[in-house]
């Protein structure tokens, strides 16, 4: 299991912080205001620690490459992208030991946004769906038991019944290409603010 500790909540964390009092949606669709890589600016999704690919709890969040140029669009879009490389590096466990991946299923706030999910496809490089009928994990349970109780005779067999796809987002090509180098860069985020941020927090505490 891979989990990031902070996707949904960095998200929410910067819409209260910075937009206080705008649509959650309005927040996001801003996003497309921006580009590929957020005009050079990459956020690091770290602001309560992180679990997986790093058991660090005293790792914290950054953004690193504002320019002058920047707005809050791509601040936002950087969000979007950080947290989407943050599910990468997840991935790259997964096939680095013999998984295959074809396709992701979005739920959750990230399955709210169709920027969002395309962004998903091009980092992830597969295809990314939503579900019509969106349960999560209890639906997933269920239908484990279902199966275990002979109900179905395979798991793809009670797919069929109870899962039902909305929207699908295909990986775009240029942008696959494009995300591969910003997340090539993105990986050094980790190693390259572990101390800073580590000595911040003892700092913080001291003072406290």
């Amino acid at each position: 299991m891979g989990v990031t500790l902070a996707a949904g909540f960095s998200l929410s964390w910067f819409k209260k912080t910075f937009a206080k009092a705008e649509d959650f949606k309005d927040v996001v669709d801003s996003a497309n205001d921006s580009t590929v890589g957020a005009n050079g600016l990459l956020f690091a999704p770290y602001i309560v620690g992180e679990r997986a690919p790093y058991a660090d709890a005293d790792i914290r969040g950054s953004f690193i490459g504002i320019d002058g140029i920047h707005q809050r669009h791509d601040f936002v879009r950087a969000v979007l992208e950080g947290i989407s490389f943050s599910f990468r590096d997840i991935l790259d466990i997964y096939e680095e030991n013999g998984a295959k991946f074809d396709t992701v299923v979005s739920i959750g706030g990230g399955a709210k946004s169709a920027l969002w999910q395309q962004i998903q496809a091009d980092i992830f490089n597969v295809k990314v769906v939503s579900l019509k009928n969106e349960q999560g994990p209890g639906l997933g349970a269920a239908m484990l038991a279902a199966v275990g109780l002979g109900w179905f005779d395979s798991i793809q067999e009670c797919t069929k019944v109870f899962v039902s796809f909305k929207d699908v987002f295909l990986p775009k090509p240029d942008n696959v290409k494009k995300y591969r180098r910003l997340h090539d860069i993105y990986k050094q985020m980790y190693p390259s603010t572990k101390q800073i941020t580590s000595d911040l927090i003892k700092y913080r505490e001291e003072e406290l």
